[in-house]
C-alpha cells in the first residue's frame, strides 16, 4: 500500500490531521499534501474540514476499500513470513472481560506450547467494541456474543448460552420466608421473574449484549425489576450477590466462576442457580475473524483450540446444573 493510502487511513482513524501526522512521524503539512494529491488524483473531496473534520461519502467509500486492502496485505505479509521463517507472528484476540478471565489462563499457555514463537495480545471489551476493532484491523479474532451481521465478518458458531437467575440463599429466605421450601423445589423447573419484582437486582450496562437480551425478555412479558446497580464486570455482580442484598441474571458460561466460589461460601451465602420461566432465548456464541484475512496455521489452530475449550467448559456447566 502506498504512502498516500497509509496517510489517508491514519487521518480517517484519528479525524485529526495533527495526531495522524504524529503517528506517521511526518509534519502535518506533509500529511495534508498526501491527502490533497489523493483528492486531485480521484477528483473527489475526502474530508469535510469545517465545522469539524469528518469523512465525506467519498472518503467513507475509500475507507471501506482500503481497509479490505490493508487486511489482505497484512495477511500476505504474515503468510510470507510463515513460509520463510517458520510459524511466527502475533494473534490479536478480543474477548469480554469475564469470559477472558476464564479462557485466557487455561487456553493461552496450552496454545503457546504448540506455537512458542507466536505472541498473543488480549483485548478485553464488549462485543460491540470488539466488532469495530476487527473492522479497523485492530484484531485478528474475537469471541462474539450475539454478533451483528457485518459483511466483513467470517463466523464460526460455537454454542448457545442460556441465561439463569442467580440469588443467594439468604436473599431467597428474606423475600420468600413463608414459601422458601416450595421455591427450592419449584424454581429448578423455572423461576417466574414476576415473583421477584421487589428483589433488588444488579445488571450489566445497557451496551452489553447480555443486558440487551435480558431487557428484551423483560419488555416482552412486561416485567419491571428493581435494578439499582449497573456494573460492566460480572465478578462485581457476583460479589454484590454474595452480600445477600442482590440477585442477578447470568449467562451459563459465567457460572464457572460461581461454581468455584460456591465451594467456599457459608450455607447462607451460597448462590442458587435457577432457569427462568418462559425464557427460551439463548445468546449466540461465535468465533469471528475478518472475511478477507488469509487463514494461517497458528490462527486456524487457535480458533480450533478455542472452540474445543469452550465446548468442554459448557459440558462441565451442563453437568453441574443437571446435578443441582
Amino acid at each position: 500500500m502506498n504512502n498516500g493510502f497509509k496517510m489517508f487511513l491514519l487521518a480517517a482513524e484519528e479525524l485529526n490531521f495533527s495526531r495522524a501526522a504524529d503517528r506517521a512521524f511526518v509534519t502535518q503539512q506533509c500529511l495534508s499534501d498526501h491527502i490533497k494529491r489523493l483528492e486531485e488524483s480521484y477528483h473527489v473531496t475526502l474530508f469535510q474540514r469545517k465545522p469539524k473534520i469528518a469523512l465525506t461519502p467519498e472518503g467513507q467509500a475509500m475507507l471501506k476499500y482500503l481497509s479490505r486492502i490493508q487486511a489482505l496485505e497484512d495477511s500476505m505479509i504474515n503468510e510470507l513470513s510463515d513460509i520463510s521463517s517458520g510459524v511466527r507472528g502475533t494473534i490479536n484476540f478480543g474477548v469480554s472481560s469475564t469470559r477472558g478471565f476464564i479462557i485466557v489462563p487455561k487456553l493461552i499457555p496450552a496454545f503457546q506450547k504448540k506455537f512458542p514463537n507466536v505472541d498473543v495480545q488480549i483485548q478485553l471489551n464488549d462485543t460491540k467494541r470488539l466488532e469495530q476493532q476487527l473492522i479497523n484491523n485492530k484484531l485478528d479474532i474475537f469471541l462474539g456474543v450475539d454478533t451483528s451481521q457485518h459483511v466483513l465478518f467470517s463466523r464460526e458458531g460455537v454454542c448457545e448460552d442460556p441465561l439463569y437467575l442467580v440469588i443467594s440463599d439468604i436473599l431467597l429466605r428474606t423475600y420468600f420466608p413463608d414459601t422458601y421450601d416450595t421455591c427450592i423445589s419449584q424454581f429448578p423447573k423455572g423461576a417466574d421473574l414476576n415473583l421477584f419484582k421487589q428483589v433488588p437486582f444488579v445488571q450489566g450496562h445497557n451496551f452489553s449484549t447480555t443486558t440487551y437480551a435480558i431487557n428484551q425478555f423483560l419488555m416482552k412479558y412486561n416485567i419491571q425489576l428493581k435494578i439499582p446497580i449497573l456494573a460492566s464486570n460480572f465478578d462485581i455482580l457476583i460479589e454484590l450477590c454474595k452480600t445477600g442484598f442482590y440477585a442477578t441474571i447470568s449467562p451459563s458460561f459465567h457460572l464457572i466462576r460461581l461454581i468455584q466460589m460456591n465451594h467456599y461460601l457459608p450455607p447462607e451465602k451460597k448462590l442458587h442457580v435457577f432457569p427462568i420461566k418462559n425464557l427460551d432465548y439463548m445468546l449466540n456464541i461465535e468465533i469471528i475473524t475478518h472475511r478477507d484475512a488469509q487463514p494461517l496455521l497458528h490462527t486456524s489452530t487457535f480458533c480450533c483450540m478455542l472452540k474445543e475449550f469452550l465446548m468442554e467448559e459448557n459440558k462441565k456447566i451442563a453437568r453441574y446444573l443437571a446435578e443441582r
